[in-house]
Order: structure tokens, then sequence, then C-alpha cells
């Protein structure tokens, strides 16, 4: 049984995996987000983006409405794998699968609503602003979640008993803390509208953008591995 359960959870990453790089793709290439256009652009400017590139960004959230919420397989084999090593009832492990799935709305939601403004791009300019800037702070100042998953995994890496078998070794701890900082200063975009705290400023997007997909292929290498390992201790006894 615990075979199947590892091969399983090997199933899920794959699965969670390929949603994160289609979805990658499509917000790239497709929604055209990467970055978002500037804060400082005029309703006009704007609606008229979004009327040049209607097509690509309703494609793009089409595409995005079948796999942004690739965080939910993740947080599922990171919450068995954190139970596996945690000592006693897995709080910890209950709280990062928690976290990991709410967070998952925050990917979900803003290219639902780039999708919108590009299917009616006849609509008054300013509502058109308006919905852009509630898209994108939405992208950028959603941190409610994710620290709580990091720190889990953070906490329970540094006190579990040394195994050979685990997913997360104390530095994948270490770099789960860290990347939790570097996520919590998304919130302060409210306040900027140039410079490396806007939307699309070094520290807003280009930090959390870089270091989510490193985390995030950095945890699906090391649980693989893991499940791996798991998987021939299993069939070998």
């Amino acid at each position: 049984m615990m075979a199947v359960s590892e091969r399983s959870q090997k199933v899920i990453l794959i699965w969670g995996f390929s949603f994160m790089v289609i979805f990658g793709l499509a917000w790239w290439f497709l929604l055209e987000m990467v970055p978002p256009p500037p804060v400082t652009l005029t309703p006009a400017e704007i609606a008229a983006y979004y009327t040049e590139h209607a097509f690509k960004i309703k494609l793009g959230a089409v595409i995005a409405s079948w796999t942004s919420a690739c965080m939910v397989p993740f947080s599922l084999v990171i919450a068995f794998q954190l139970a596996r090593i945690e000592e006693g009832k897995p709080v910890w492990a209950t709280l990062s699968l928690v976290s990991g799935a709410l967070m998952s709305m925050f990917l979900v939601f803003p290219p639902i609503l780039w999708g919108i403004i590009a299917f009616e791009p006849t609509r008054s300019p300013e509502i058109t602003s308006a919905l852009n800037q509630m898209a994108n702070l939405t992208l950028v100042t959603t941190d409610q979640f994710y620290i709580f998953q990091m720190i889990a995994v953070w906490v329970v890496a540094l006190k579990a008993k040394p195994d050979p078998l685990s997913a997360f070794p104390r530095w994948l701890g270490w770099m789960n803390l860290w990347i939790a900082i570097i996520f919590e200063v998304g919130a302060p975009s409210f306040m900027f509208k140039t410079g490396p705290f806007a939307w699309n400023g070094l520290f807003v997007f280009w930090f959390p953008f870089t270091f989510f997909f490193l985390w995030q292929t950095t945890m699906y290498v090391c649980m693989w591995k893991a499940l791996t390992r798991q998987q021939a201790v299993v069939e070998g006894s």
C-alpha cells in the first residue's frame, strides 16, 4: 500500500508541475503580464492595451482557468511529506495544506480579471483601468497565505530528526524562510506607482516572480527524489 502511495504522490507531482509550467507560459506569452503594464498608464492607454491584445489575453485566460490551481496538488504532496517526518500530530503539515490550497486562489483570480477586461473591450476606459488595477494588485499584494506554508516547511525541516528519506533537508527549510520574507514585500505596492515597490517593480514583481518559480522547482525536485528513495525502500523490503 505504501508503494502505491508513493506512486500516487509522484503522479500528483507531475500533474501539478505540468500545470505550473503551462500556467507560466500562458501568463508570459498569452496574457503578456510579465511584467504587467506600468501603473502610470492612463485609462485610455490601458483600454487600448487590452483592445490590441484581446484575443491573446482571452486565450491565456482560458488556459489559466484550466491550470492556475496548480498549487493544490503541489501542496497536498508537501503536506504528506511533512506529516511523514513531523513528530506528534501533523499540525504543521495541516497548516501547510490549508495555506497552500488557499494561496492557489491568488493565482486564479488575476487571470479571470484579465480575461473579463479583454472580454468586453468597449466598456468605459475608467472601468477597464479599475479592473486592471484590481487584477494586478491582487496578484502582487496577496501575501497572506504564502507565509504559512513556507514557515511550516521551515519549522518541520529544522525540528525533524535526521532522515535520509526526508524531502526537506535543513537547507530547504532555510530557503523556504527566506522566500517567505521576499514575498512579504508585495503588500507595500498599494503605496507606490513607480520604482521597485510598484506592481511591476523589482522588489514587488521581479523578485517574487523569479523566486516563486525557483522555489516551486526546487521543492518539486526534492520531493520527487525523496519519493523515489521511499518507494525503493518499500519495494525492496
